[in-house]
């Protein structure tokens, strides 16, 4: 093996797949439960199966990808966070709310002043 493609398969961890799962499950009941709904409320609204959602939070079956994106949509919360650790918080979901109502020069320029008062000025 080269040592460029050496180096880029060395900087990804190994995923284990079982373990991230659970991190998507713990996360998905944490969604809901700061919905203050469940998950027979979420299934319904995202057009599923009570038995979709409800046995795959206990870990008794596998989702599809665009299932999960249903599921997310209605509780507003983005995707790609589900398998991050300690991803969401009742402080993060409101964050994600808020950018998704910022324009995105409103954005850039409140990012602007974050990192202007991180350097002091």
């Amino acid at each position: 093996m080269n040592a460029e493609r050496k180096a880029k398969t060395e900087s990804f961890p190994e995923i284990n797949v079982d373990d991230e799962l659970e991190i998507t499950r713990q996360n998905l009941r944490l969604a809901i439960a700061i919905r203050g709904t469940n998950a027979t409320a979420v299934s319904l609204q995202a057009g599923l199966s009570v038995n979709t959602l409800t046995t795959f939070l206990r870990g008794k079956s596998e989702i599809s990808h665009e299932k999960l994106i249903k599921v997310c949509r209605v509780l507003n919360i983005p995707v790609g966070i589900l398998s991050s650790p300690d991803a969401i918080t009742p402080s993060r979901i409101n964050l994600h709310e808020t950018l998704q109502r910022i324009s995105p020069e409103r954005l850039a320029w409140a990012l602007d002043l974050l990192e202007d008062r991180e350097r002091g000025q």
